[in-house]
């Protein structure tokens, strides 16, 4: 089954005057399977960030269809939108977007309480998600008091507490340091393996990317090519560099640290 489908996916801009100024996605055509771990990957303004609005509902496209868990996005109004944003999407970003004002463990529960989760069921999901992410020690703490990777191990948690249709993570490990950044992927790994949570992450890093099972590149919002990860996970990290040596363009900081 598809979790996520996009068919011919585009996004154009234009100026006030109405003329064409910029298309930032063309015809983009992904499909992502139940319990898949995929990475999105191309230089800098290939229209990663365009993608990932648009699959995270916050962008509409100029043309195109986005289908999520079997529903058609566009048939959504407004209102339905908000509340299957909530219920089907899960989000990890690059600068983990906790609340300061609570602790941990209540920034993980907030998908729950909003939808208003029995308390006892509530505690068990995140009893049973810390402990497995290795995080059940930091809880009653607040965000900082704790470490850049505790943190977004955290947000990884949070993302997953509601056990979303797709997950959606956004560099994931751009703010931080190589061991980090290593327990950030691991945990996002024990989610895909032991959750089976079905991930879509965007990533200019190619050590992260070689923890996902598939990466598509694109580039100049297009379509480039993809990758098949098999059994050799060495092997496919210097796939990955070699095929972003070809694509050529700005990736920022290449990974520091090898896979």
């Amino acid at each position: 089954m598809n979790v996520l489908e996009t068919k011919n996916l585009s996004k154009t801009y234009y100026s006030k005057k109405g003329s064409l100024a910029y298309e930032a996605l063309k015809n983009m055509n992904i499909t992502v399977k139940k319990g898949e771990f995929v990475g999105v990957m191309g230089p800098s303004g290939s229209g990663k960030t365009t993608l990932l609005n648009m699959l995270a509902t916050i962008d509409k496209p100029t043309s195109g269809d986005l289908s999520i868990n079997g529903t058609t996005i566009k048939s959504l109004k407004d209102q339905e939108l908000a509340v299957f944003r909530r219920r089907e999407l899960g989000f990890v970003f690059q600068d983990f977007n906790l609340l300061d004002t609570l602790t941990i463990k209540e920034n993980i529960l907030l998908p729950l309480a909003l939808d208003k989760v029995k308390v006892k069921e509530m505690e068990d999901k995140v009893m049973k998600l810390a402990t497995s992410l290795q995080i059940q020690q930091i809880l009653d703490k607040r965000t900082f008091e704790v470490s850049g990777g505790q943190q977004q191990r955290a947000a990884c948690a949070r993302a997953m507490i509601h056990q979303p249709s797709l997950i959606l993570a956004d560099e994931p490990t751009g703010n931080l340091d190589s061991k980090s950044a290593k327990q950030v992927m691991d945990a996002l790994s024990l989610l895909n393996q032991e959750q089976l949570a079905t991930i879509l992450m965007v990533t200019h890093d190619p050590t992260a990317a070689s923890f996902c099972e598939r990466i598509v590149f694109i580039k100049d919002g297009q379509y480039f090519s993809e990758l098949y990860r098999g059994s050799n996970r060495q092997a496919f990290y210097q796939s990955i560099i070699d095929t972003l040596s070809v694509l050529g363009g700005d990736f920022h900081e290449h990974g520091s640290h090898r896979a």
